[in-house]
């Protein structure tokens, strides 16, 4: 027995939405992707026109076409919500030279509020386009997401980015021109930050009374020495700071009373380091949630998170620890000190990072028995992790009072600490 047409198996769905739920669900897809619907019906001809989102990628080589067709026809009245361009590596010369600004230029008479600028390609390119994105004054959220490791890009001196909330720069810029710029992003949210270039001072100042949410990734060395990052951001809540694959960890302080939550990730990491990490854990000491997440990159262990002889910062009000880290004699001693030291703890997470066996920069082989965990064995008979939680309720005691006593006597590892 054949169906019959109306039953709702062979009902058109598709075509019984409305306009602006369709012109919704197109804005979800890649505009490459969604221009392909044009060939469906005449209905769908135009609408993938209408998206609020766009997002083009200069490789294609129908870039110029579907430029316009999405883009620079469009009336005012159909206002753009988010732009995606990807500059490719490097950026392809099958177009002219004025079709990126034209496009950024179109896209601010439309209301532009959120763009994010992507690819591999060197800083003098973009460069003739900064300025552009810096009018951009419709601009509520900024990504440059181009290559770090290319040459920098030089910001503008005035910016127009008064309704600006989210800043995410990738390539390398000076920290001076970050320093002013901040100065002038009034509603500044979230800022996220790559590769600083120092410039004559040695301390990088970052100030922004607004900013919640900092992300400092991949920080190392500032220009041609190491020096000192002071935050004065008194509403930060969130800070996520990671140091990049070098021999050098900038001293971070600040005023950042407000700070509830930290994540920290440091790879290659050496004895002369010590200092500045007992700094940063000065710094954000009064944190609800931490995480840590560090890997030692020496022929010796040597203790990670504090200085020989010095007292570990107290935590007052944290509530929530991960530590992922090679738990060998001293970064064990250094956990229970800090764990005797917080007493508001609810939750903690222990996981043991497992050295190499042939150390990256000697190329000899290590000691394995030196870099072996020392936490307690768990209930799964193994010293690689430890969990516990509801602490505050004195539930899960024995574990953790097992952890915070187990005795540890480091003895001929001394003479490499």
């Amino acid at each position: 027995m054949a169906t019959s047409p109306t039953e709702p198996t062979q009902m058109d769905h598709l075509s019984s939405l409305p306009d602006a739920v369709l012109v919704t669900i197109l804005s979800l897809l890649p505009t490459r992707v969604a221009a392909r619907t044009s060939v469906l019906s005449r209905r769908f001809q135009h609408l993938w026109k209408a998206s609020p989102a766009v997002d083009l990628s200069f490789s294609n080589p129908n870039i110029s076409s579907l430029a316009n067709g999405v883009l620079l026809s469009r009336e005012p009245s159909n206002p753009l919500l988010r732009l995606h361009l990807n500059l490719g590596r490097p950026m392809s010369r099958e177009f002219p030279d004025s079709l990126i600004p034209s496009l950024l230029t179109h896209a601010h008479s439309l209301g532009l509020r959120h763009l994010t600028l992507e690819g591999e390609g060197y800083g003098n390119e973009l460069q003739p386009l900064v300025c552009s994105v810096f009018s951009i004054s419709s601009l509520q959220s900024l990504s440059i997401l181009v290559n770090p490791y290319c040459s920098g890009i030089t910001l503008p001196s005035g910016t127009t980015l008064t309704h600006l909330k989210s800043l995410s720069i990738r390539p390398r810029v000076s920290s001076t021109q970050v320093e002013q710029l901040l100065l002038n992003l009034s509603c500044l949210d979230h800022l996220q930050l790559s590769h600083l270039v120092q410039s004559t001072a040695a301390i990088v100042n970052l100030s922004s009374l607004t900013v919640k949410k900092l992300e400092l990734l991949g920080f190392g060395r500032f220009g041609e020495r190491t020096c000192s990052v002071r935050l004065f951001m008194p509403s930060l809540e969130f800070l996520y700071f990671s140091k990049g694959y070098n021999r050098d960890l900038p001293h971070i302080h600040g005023d950042i009373p407000l700070l509830r939550k930290s994540v920290i990730t440091l790879d290659y990491l050496f004895p002369g380091h010590a200092t500045a990490v007992n700094q940063l854990l000065k710094c954000i000491s009064h944190v609800e949630e931490l995480s840590l997440d560090l890997k030692e990159r020496t022929m010796h262990p040597f203790c990670t998170l504090l200085e020989p002889g010095k007292e570990a910062p107290a935590f007052p009000n944290l509530k929530h620890l991960d530590v992922n880290m090679c738990f060998h004699e001293y970064n064990f001693e250094a956990v229970v000190s800090l764990l005797h030291r917080s007493p508001a703890l609810q939750s903690l997470k222990l996981v043991h990072k497992a050295a190499d066996k042939l150390d990256c920069w000697t190329r000899t082989k290590r000691k394995m028995n030196d870099w072996r965990s020392k936490l307690p064995r768990n209930v799964e008979g193994n010293y690689q992790h430890a969990y516990f939680s509801n602490l505050h309720l004195k539930e899960n005691n024995e574990g953790f009072m097992k952890l915070l006593n187990k005795s540890s006597t480091p003895k001929k590892l001394k003479a490499h600490n």
